[in-house]
């Protein structure tokens, strides 16, 4: 680790060169939501109908400042309050972003991947349904991510090569370890790398991302290290958004006081929403699967599912205010059971207002 932090001061204070005078920029940002969320189960318990309130606040600090380089410099923090708790929720690394639009990520770096995802339209809203601990079937193409303890990621200008609309990322990170419901998971190290490809044809702009993530699990018992995709792919034309995504690989996975191993995971994603004058009509579906075992044993038998369909009406009341109203319905699988106490329909509404 001595090595990494080292290499990554050492670049800094190359790339950094003379020092600037004046004081660091910062911009503030923030929300408060106020909402009221439903979850009724499938399950004949009683207890598994709830309706609650939803409220949270987050803050968020950004900081940054041009060096007499030309060279931009830049952080961020950001706090967030959520059942009467005001908690940290974390600090990125430095960037550094140079004269030529190309960036360089610093120490807590490493899911180069997740940079390019395709925004696929999502249902708004808080709706949800929780999955019993050993669901390994993530929703999302990117639902796996990687060791990001001490890293770097280097994020490619616009038109990288001479090709209009390309932009490529690559990260490498070391020394992840980290314990999760009693269960040790140690990264060693990994390797990230995605692009992103955007096109114009006529009144229709093409974003096309895709991103490969590769990692080593220290963990003496795991014999499936991760290996994961994903490619998608999202189209706007006027107020029409239509988009669709994939992810698959093997992975280790974190349950109640154990590690697993994961096989043939995939994921699918599809998505569109219509704006209509200060409304946003969405509608969103998402399918996973895979096949699971404890750790050290080869993953066989049936699949872990989880399907998800949304939609949501956001209105725009007023600049920095939305109102939304959205609604979910969710099967969860286990071994090829249905879960009933992690599927069912969850409602959302509520109102943001942001700064």
């Amino acid at each position: 680790m001595k090595k990494e932090l080292l290499l990554a001061t050492t670049i800094a204070g190359v790339a950094l060169g003379a020092t600037s005078a004046s004081a660091v920029t910062s911009t503030i940002s923030g929300n408060h939501r106020v909402g009221l969320l439903d979850v009724d189960k499938d399950s004949s318990n009683a207890t598994t109908a709830t309706t609650n309130s939803d409220i949270k606040s987050s803050f968020s600090v950004s900081l940054e400042e041009t060096l007499d380089s030309g060279t931009k410099i830049a952080g961020a923090f950001s706090l967030m309050s959520e059942g009467g708790v005001f908690n940290y929720t974390g600090a990125s690394g430095l960037t550094l972003t140079f004269t030529d639009g190309s960036s360089l990520e610093l120490v807590s770096a490493g899911d180069a991947h997740k940079d390019h995802d395709v925004a696929v339209p999502g249902a708004s809203g808080e709706m949800s349904i929780a999955t019993t601990s050993s669901m390994s079937a993530k929703g999302g193409i990117d639902g796996v991510g990687g060791s990001n303890a001490v890293g770097l990621a280097w994020h490619s200008a616009a038109d990288v090569a001479g090709v209009d609309g390309l932009s490529v990322s690559l990260s490498y990170s070391n020394g992840d370890e980290t314990t999760i419901s009693g269960a040790t998971v140690n990264l060693d190290s990994s390797l990230s790398a995605g692009l992103t490809y955007v096109s114009t044809q006529g009144d229709t702009t093409i974003t096309i991302g895709a991103g490969i993530h590769e990692a080593s699990d220290d963990n003496d018992t795991t014999i499936t290290d991760t290996s994961v995709y994903h490619i998608g792919a999202v189209a706007v034309n006027g107020d029409l958004t239509v988009g669709a995504g994939v992810g698959a690989g093997d992975f280790g996975h974190d349950t109640a006081g154990d590690h697993q191993e994961v096989v043939d995971w995939q994921a699918t994603e599809l998505g569109v929403s219509y704006v209509s004058g200060d409304f946003t009509l969405t509608a969103s579906f998402m399918d996973a699967e895979s096949t699971d075992a404890a750790s050290g044993t080869a993953p066989s038998g049936s699949a872990d599912e989880l399907t998800k369909t949304a939609a949501s009406v956001d209105y725009a009341v007023a600049s920095g205010v939305t109102t939304t109203l959205g609604i979910l319905n969710q099967t969860s699988k286990d071994e090829g059971t249905k879960m009933d106490t992690g599927s069912g329909t969850s409602w959302y509404i509520g109102t943001n207002l942001s700064f």
